[in-house]
């Protein structure tokens, strides 16, 4: 993995000199999550309905703080985005808007794209400062039952940072929902009783996923599958290492190779979930050719949680000679 970060380096500071545009940060909802197969959660019914519960039952009082909490990759982003797309939560609130927090967390960001939920922008809007955007979101929520979802929240200084710009007056059965790979976030900011653990998948949700990763509709005879149950059983119920071990068997048809991939999976001696997980993402990098591994850290060039230009990322490409630039000039 450090040669991954410092190669990703390399291509970071070499695509920053070739790229001229502007990065234009998304302030819309969360694009489809890669746990959400063909745009369909697989697992969770229990926490999902529970969390439903949660959102639209009846308490009284100051807006409730709801964190969905545990490690990066269990699916806590595609459970919220499950929720906050769900026909009783259009029916109950008034008004719905999203912002992805992440580590290096810009107020301002967060704000804007809370209010691109909610209003029709322009670019003046994008131009005022933070306390004049704190107005314009507070008077949109003033007297409504809202939902904020803030994803991927990682410290208690960003929800204070935040915190205050929603209003808690005449706003009864309003909800918050935070999802934070951090417990002492879900208990500093969350309102009692109403923070979720995350749960790994169990044995059939695991491989339920991992055959719509790698299968789809298509048919398995008893041997891929037999080889398929194994495979999702190492993953241990973590989502994300299930779609990347799937993905990378989704175009192989050979039984010999995916007994090789099981045996790899199985290598990963370790109890700690995180490493498995870094295990995994580094095996399958490893797995890709050589071009197919520049290109793919080239993404790494462009800031955390946002919609990548399609043309600056060709731009980029094309610097590596990975397209060819008449070509592509003729078809455009």
């Amino acid at each position: 993995m450090d040669c991954i970060w410092e190669e990703s380096t390399k291509i970071q500071d070499k695509g920053k000199r070739v790229s001229k545009e502007p990065l234009v940060r998304d302030f819309s909802s969360s694009t489809n999550d890669i746990l959400n197969v063909n745009n369909n959660m697989v697992g969770r019914g229990d926490q999902k309905e529970h969390l439903l519960e949660d959102l639209i039952g009846s308490y009284s009082g100051e807006p409730k703080v709801i964190p969905i909490v545990r490690m990066g990759g269990i699916g806590k982003t595609t459970l919220a985005e499950e929720v906050y797309n769900h026909e009783s939560i259009l029916r109950r609130f008034d008004v719905r808007a999203w912002a992805t927090v992440s580590q290096q967390h810009k107020i301002k960001e967060i704000l804007l794209s809370l209010l691109q939920s909610m209003i029709k922008m322009d670019n003046t809007v994008k131009t005022k400062d933070e306390a004049k955007l704190v107005d314009i979101l507070q008077k949109s929520l003033k007297r409504k039952r809202y939902l904020i979802v803030l994803d991927d929240i990682w410290s208690c200084e960003a929800w204070d940072g935040v915190r205050g710009c929603f209003p808690t007056e005449d706003n009864a059965g309003s909800r918050i929902l935070l999802t934070t790979r951090n417990n002492e976030v879900a208990c500093y900011a969350g309102t009692e009783n109403l923070s979720m653990q995350m749960n790994f998948m169990d044995q059939d949700e695991s491989w339920n996923l991992f055959k719509s990763a790698s299968f789809s509709n298509e048919a398995l005879s008893s041997e891929f599958e037999t080889i398929g149950k194994e495979i999702a059983d190492e993953c241990h119920g973590l989502p994300i290492t299930i779609v990347v071990v799937a993905g990378l068997l989704k175009s192989i048809r050979a039984i010999e190779d995916w007994k090789s991939v099981a045996k790899d999976v199985k290598s990963f001696v370790t109890n700690d979930p995180d490493e498995r997980c870094s295990l995994v993402l580094g095996w399958s990098y490893n797995h890709l050719t050589r071009d197919l591994k520049t290109c793919l850290l080239h993404f790494g060039i462009f800031p955390e949680d946002s919609e990548i230009p399609v043309k600056n990322l060709m731009r980029s490409w094309m610097a590596e000679g990975f397209l060819n630039s008449e070509r592509l000039g003729r078809k455009g």
